[in-house]
């Protein structure tokens, strides 16, 4: 509760709500030697959270450490995480998407969820409401059960500001990809503001959908974004903007895209060590592709592929099949973990400097935040930079 008091005096928030449900972070990544003993001091008091709670990705898959190279020291330290996180109460689901597999959460319910990607989903797609929380104010609230209403819990701060037009755009062709990179340029446009997107396809996938989330928070601090008759607040543009006018207008072009995956690669280097997907978690539909893609073919001698995702889907993934055609190829379906977990932290200890990717956020862990040699690209430019072992574009 003191925890809460605090950001609430900050923010001027005059009253406590109480959430339906909470999601942390809780990773190395994030955590460190500090937070860990943080948990575990955390712990001792016998807190408990009091409403369904979940937990982000960690370092790696449980079933497959020897095979994705994990040292010892990642499997203590995952193994404590773990053992906090389960006696607090928190559910092991190990995703960064929890609204797939039960933490599912409906529009105006208030909610403390960490991760941003995670955040940007659930209040733009999903329509529930909830402020970007780090691991202490996540935990604080699902232990208490309450948050303080500032921010996105107040309807008033929830309406558009730029008004985002793809009409220029060929949207017909647009791949998942091509999406990330529009809400990546975009992101960096906007920076804090709430972009609300107009001529977008209305039958956009669940895939699409996350692919425009993710990167508003990689290149921008987008809160959350309106597509309008797409997003539940967001059925007309006035309703988006809350009746007034926008503060400004972007009509993106090819250019801008093209720009985005010129830019998104930081490296001279043509020899490949990894690709890997899943950062956000791939869906059941994407691991579907990356299968398709992969049969026949096997993965260049001396290149790890991975393909990141939930427990839920990689036991889907192997009741449809799409796992063993992936294992046949060379590659892994790992669950538990993504890029954001800790994985590049011991795969540069390893040796592993080039890494393909389709995803920007993973892209801007390896190549920010680890100074790994890093290329963003298509799921089909991925998979024939890893059956070739070299990028050829």
């Amino acid at each position: 509760m003191e925890i809460l008091v605090a950001i609430g005096d900050i923010y001027g928030a005059e009253r406590m709500i109480p959430i339906s449900s909470a999601n942390i972070a809780a990773n190395y990544g994030v955590l460190r030697k500090e937070g860990i003993e943080w948990l575990e001091e955390f712990a001792k008091t016998g807190a408990k959270t009091r409403v369904f709670t979940t937990g982000n990705p960690q370092s790696f898959d449980f079933d497959l450490w020897k095979e994705m190279g994990v040292p010892e020291k990642f499997r203590e330290i995952q193994f404590r995480i773990s053992k906090v996180l389960k006696r607090l109460g928190i559910k092991l689901f190990y995703t960064c998407h929890p609204y797939l597999v039960g933490n599912l959460v409906r529009k105006g319910q208030h909610i403390a969820w960490a991760a941003s990607e995670t955040e940007i989903f659930a209040n733009s797609v999903l329509g529930a409401m909830t402020n970007r929380e780090g691991d202490h104010s996540a935990l604080a609230a699902a232990v208490v059960g309450r948050t303080p209403e500032w921010g996105l819990h107040l309807p008033e701060n929830r309406v558009g500001n730029v008004l985002v037009d793809v009409s220029e755009l060929d949207l017909k062709e647009f791949t998942s990809t091509d999406y990330a990179a529009m809400a990546y340029y975009v992101g960096s446009i906007v920076g804090d503001k709430i972009p609300v997107f107009i001529n977008l396809p209305e039958n956009l996938s669940l895939e699409n959908l996350k692919s425009i989330a993710y990167p508003l928070a990689v290149s921008g601090a987008v809160p959350m974004f309106h597509a309008v008759g797409i997003t539940p607040e967001a059925p007309t543009i006035e309703a988006a903007f809350g009746g007034d006018k926008p503060e400004d207008k972007i009509k993106i072009t090819m250019q801008d895209i093209k720009n985005v995956y010129e830019k998104s690669r930081w490296t001279d280097e043509e020899k490949v060590d990894l690709v890997i997907f899943g950062c956000p978690h791939c869906t059941l539909q994407e691991i579907e592709e990356i299968a398709m893609l992969l049969e026949g073919r096997k993965v260049h001698d001396g290149v790890k592929l991975w393909v990141c995702t939930s427990k839920a889907m990689k036991e889907y993934a192997k009741r449809m099949g799409y796992a063993d055609v992936i294992r046949s190829a060379g590659g892994l379906v790992v669950a538990d973990t993504c890029i954001a977990g800790g994985p590049y932290a011991y795969l540069k200890e390893q040796g592993v400097n080039v890494v393909v990717t389709n995803s920007l956020k993973a892209a801007y862990y390896a190549y920010g935040l680890f100074g790994m040699n890093t290329i963003f690209a298509s799921t089909k430019d991925c998979i024939e930079a890893a059956v070739k072992g070299r990028w050829e574009k």
